[in-house]
């Protein structure tokens, strides 16, 4: 395969430069827009438990409704065009949300929320897969990991440097509307500039199809058709799905549950952040070294930690367990997101790519769907159980169902790698005995 722009083999740098700075804007106001932020603004709004639950995975579920765009998307031939577009629309889209409470009246404001939620964080999902379509013709496959490992650095430091401040700034203003209105006005200048960088940044070669094109009847059809890509994405889905049935109600039970303070709840989520700063470095190399399969199994078993730990707390302990939990997930958040983004693409053939990354994020997004709601679910059989049994009980009822929710996640991760090992085992030795 010949050395695309950038690669192997050719020094100009300014490309991948143009690409880290742009994660750090691009990182910028994702954060000033979501997470705890939006389900801020939505509680503001008046949202109920489960959809704020769902607002902590809303990227990964609108990685769903980008599942028939690849038909049209394929017959671009310019990805940094492609880029800029979308770029421009997303962040329209999701700086609209801030002006809801405004131009609604307050019975109306959800019912335009959501789907302008909904409408925004898809245009997100596909200028990512799209983004990355890009930005890989620039990238050394021998040392993917590592320089993913530096992007997603640069992502962590602008996430902690917006925690402390964001957080204060927040709790200064006393949660109210005007303090998200500078937030999200402060995203918009970030986008901004991110829109400007895009449009400076060289494109790669021009993308054409060695087939007849991608059609609509072939979407599903050719991931399917590639066995390892589909058993790649048929353990990360359950990987989500298991993983969201607590996880997604983790911002909730923080900020309306325990009643903590904004500073306190992005000071935790620092906890994951900043040590990612030094791990991300060793998994970027164990990743190149090892593989992105291994690194990717590896992370995983993280994962069952952090659940764990958060199922032990409570309202009287939560500063020893919570954080506890948060430091185990910085460890399976680092290799994840260097091993799955690796992995993913050494599965992919080259043609067609937006087709295969397109299914994979809509199988991700609907982990994500299928999990808050079996957590939902779970948790109303709990509530409800309880709520006969006296006040007393039904006040400790939503502590006790979402404790119940990861031990339940606990249990599935720890299932899921032990049945993956065992069959991967077995497909390897039937290899061996073919050669």
């Amino acid at each position: 395969m010949k050395p695309q722009p950038g690669g192997e083999g050719l020094p100009d740098s300014r490309p991948r430069t143009c690409f880290l700075v742009q994660a750090g804007f691009g990182t910028a106001f994702t954060y000033l827009t979501s997470g705890v932020f939006l389900s801020g603004l939505a509680i503001l709004m008046g949202a109920g438990d489960i959809l704020v639950s769902y607002l902590s995975v809303i990227v990964n579920i609108c990685g769903v409704l980008i599942l028939i765009f690849p038909a049209f998307l394929e017959r671009f031939t310019s990805r940094k065009r492609m880029t800029v577009a979308l770029t421009i629309l997303s962040r329209l889209a999701t700086i609209f949300l801030v002006t809801i409470p405004v131009l609604f009246p307050a019975r109306m404001q959800l019912y335009v929320f959501v789907p302008t939620v909904v409408a925004a964080f898809a245009l997100q999902a596909q200028t990512t897969v799209v983004l990355n379509q890009w930005m890989l013709g620039f990238i050394d496959e021998k040392r993917s990991g590592r320089y993913i490992s530096l992007r997603q650095t640069l992502t962590l430091t602008v996430t902690v440097v917006l925690s402390l401040a964001g957080g204060r700034f927040m709790d200064l203003m006393g949660g109210k509307y005007i303090g998200f209105a500078i937030l999200f006005a402060a995203a918009a200048l970030m986008g901004i500039f991110e829109v400007i960088l895009l449009t400076g940044t060289p494109d790669g070669e021009p993308y054409q199809s060695s087939s007849r094109g991608c059609r609509f009847r072939d979407i599903a059809g050719l991931p399917l058709k590639n066995r390892c890509f589909t058993g790649f994405v048929a353990y990360i889905f359950i990987f989500y799905l298991l993983l969201t049935i607590s996880d997604s109600y983790t911002m909730v039970y923080m900020m309306k549950y325990l009643a903590l303070p904004y500073q306190i709840v992005t000071g935790l989520y620092m906890i994951i952040s900043l040590p990612q700063i030094v791990l991300l470095s060793f998994w970027g190399r164990l990743s190149d070294r090892c593989g992105h399969e291994f690194t990717l199994k590896m992370s995983i078993w993280f994962f069952a930690g952090e659940t764990l730990f958060m199922s032990f707390a409570n309202a009287q302990n939560w500063y020893l367990f919570i954080p506890a939990a948060f430091l185990i997930s910085s460890a399976a958040n680092a290799g994840f997101v260097i091993s799955v983004f690796n992995r993913r693409y050494e599965l992919m053939p080259a043609d067609n790519r937006i087709v295969y990354d397109n299914f994979y994020t809509a199988a991700i997004g609907l982990g994500s769907i299928l999990g808050p709601l079996t957590g939902g679910a779970v948790k109303g059989l709990i509530d409800a159980r309880t709520a006969a049994a006296g006040s007393a009980a039904a006040g400790s009822a939503a502590f006790t169902g979402i404790r119940v929710l990861y031990l339940i996640s606990t249990a599935g991760i720890l299932l899921l790698q032990f049945t993956y090992f065992y069959f991967r085992r077995r497909q390897k030795i039937r290899e061996s005995q073919k050669h």
